[in-house]
């Protein structure tokens, strides 16, 4: 008899997904003061989230063979996490205040956004994962305001999240660029784009758009992505990149509690 086949994992694989979209909810429910609103629609948002893979196998894009071989299961796995989600943050919406139901519409929105770019299959590309950088942690967003959090300074984190993670995700892009292309170094373009990412945090907060703490809160990502291009880590040591990220984000969270709450 032959080897019994390994189940595939439904649960999303790309592991700086799950920080992307964790730590701004735990964020935003650090900043203010969380009740049963917030925790709920954390809750949902982050249910949802766990559903993206099983998507993608149960549309077709992981491939004809996935989709044969675990299709079913998969749709059986979206129905059950998004209602599952709905039920969680429709309840939570139910409870919050209009500030906090007019940013629960933010995350769905992005979402869909994101979802059209896997189904144009250009969600790896740099644009995507930019797009993925923003569309994550706008999460904790709603999250932040529901546990009332002024809307200006939830969206002020928020910010600072998106900016910290797209610096993340151009060292991690330099990384994989130089294992497939050694002679196409990117390094000095992915340079240049972080220090614009820090220097944008910078220049709005010198300009008073948002508050200073955003500028040091993007800084301890911008920093480990600096380095990590800098230093040429190579794709063999892809998981030193993550828990930089991980040091970086937990910075970033440090700060944005210390002068935002």
């Amino acid at each position: 008899m032959g080897k019994a086949r390994e189940a595939r994992s439904l649960l999303p694989h790309e592991h700086g997904a799950y920080g992307q979209v964790a730590m701004p909810i735990l964020c935003g429910l650090a900043l203010g003061r969380p009740g049963a609103a917030a925790w709920l629609l954390a809750a949902g948002s982050f249910t949802g989230f766990l559903s993206y893979e099983a998507l993608l196998v149960a549309s077709g894009r992981r491939g004809a063979r996935a989709l044969e071989e675990d299709g079913a299961r998969a749709r059986r796995f979206v129905a059950r996490a998004l209602a599952a989600a709905a039920c969680l943050a429709g309840a939570g919406f139910a409870l919050s205040s209009p500030e906090a139901r007019l940013a629960a519409a933010l995350p769905p929105a992005l979402a869909l956004g994101v979802a059209l770019l896997a189904w144009l299959e250009v969600e790896r590309t740099v644009a995507g994962e930019m797009a993925v950088a923003v569309a994550l942690p706008s999460a904790g967003f709603p999250v932040a305001v529901a546990a009332g959090v002024r809307p200006g300074t939830a969206g002020a984190a928020w910010l600072a999240w998106s900016l910290g993670f797209a610096a993340a995700t151009l060292a991690v892009e330099v990384v994989l660029s130089r294992a497939r292309a050694p002679a196409r170094d990117p390094g000095l373009r992915a340079l240049g784009g972080v220090a614009l990412l820090q220097g944008a945090a910078v220049a709005l907060a010198w300009a008073r758009v948002v508050p200073t703490a955003v500028a040091a809160a993007v800084a301890p990502m911008a920093l480990a992505s600096l380095t990590v291009i800098g230093l040429r880590v190579p794709a063999r040591r892809l998981r030193w990149v993550g828990w930089a990220a991980v040091c970086g984000s937990v910075a970033t969270f440090a700060v944005l509690v210390a002068a935002l709450r």
